[in-house]
């Protein structure tokens, strides 16, 4: 992806490397060279620079001394620890969310919820799961919390690209509907239940 002059911003940047090493496009190991980033988006080498920086404080790329700058690469204990801590982290977020929900708040959340059901391929089915997943969580009003779930979310989403991207199946779920449910009842403690059953399943 070639980005134009008037959109090069280290932000910028970095949202399309994330997805890429989400995604697998990007190696997990493979080193990001900064002289590589500035001919590809055609920018100068500060905003290549920051732009790494960004992906190292997002945890998708590691700084390795001597070796440069290198995308990130989990280990299957690594995604044991990520899935137990969404398990801890999300459910407590959305039992505060629903205490704050509001129906323009709902509203939009069903727009995502769609936005996964009529998903035509793998790639735009992951991405609208991420954002539904965050989007009834945001609700709480905890800055802290949402980031580190974010942060979580993004590396699990990598295990989805690597080891089910190829089998996918569109379908509509009905886990997201449930939750909806219960949280337009208010039921804090049942649409919690619902989505650690969820994503217990992942």
């Amino acid at each position: 992806m070639i980005m134009s002059d008037l959109s090069i911003k280290p932000a910028a940047i970095a949202d399309v490397l994330a997805e890429e090493i989400i995604r697998g496009d990007i190696a997990q190991g493979a080193r990001l060279a900064q002289d590589h980033i500035a001919e590809r988006f055609k920018c100068s080498h500060v905003p290549a620079r920051e732009a790494l920086q960004r992906l190292v404080q997002m945890e998708l790329a590691t700084f390795i001394p001597k070796r440069g700058v290198r995308a990130f690469s989990l280990t299957d204990a690594d995604q044991d620890d990520i899935q137990e801590m969404r398990l801890a982290l999300e459910p407590l977020a959305l039992t505060k969310a629903v205490a704050k929900i509001t129906p323009a708040a709902l509203q939009e959340m069903e727009l995502f919820r769609l936005a996964c059901d009529h998903a035509k391929d793998p790639i735009s089915w992951e991405k609208a799961n991420r954002q539904f997943h965050l989007e009834i969580l945001k609700p709480c009003e905890r800055p802290l919390l949402l980031e580190r779930i974010k942060q979580l979310q993004r590396l699990s989403a990598q295990r989805f690209h690597a080891r089910w991207r190829e089998t996918w199946q569109s379908t509509s779920d009905k886990d997201h509907v449930a939750i909806l449910q219960a949280m337009e009842r208010r039921e804090g403690n049942t649409a919690s239940t619902i989505l650690r059953r969820h994503l217990s399943r992942g």
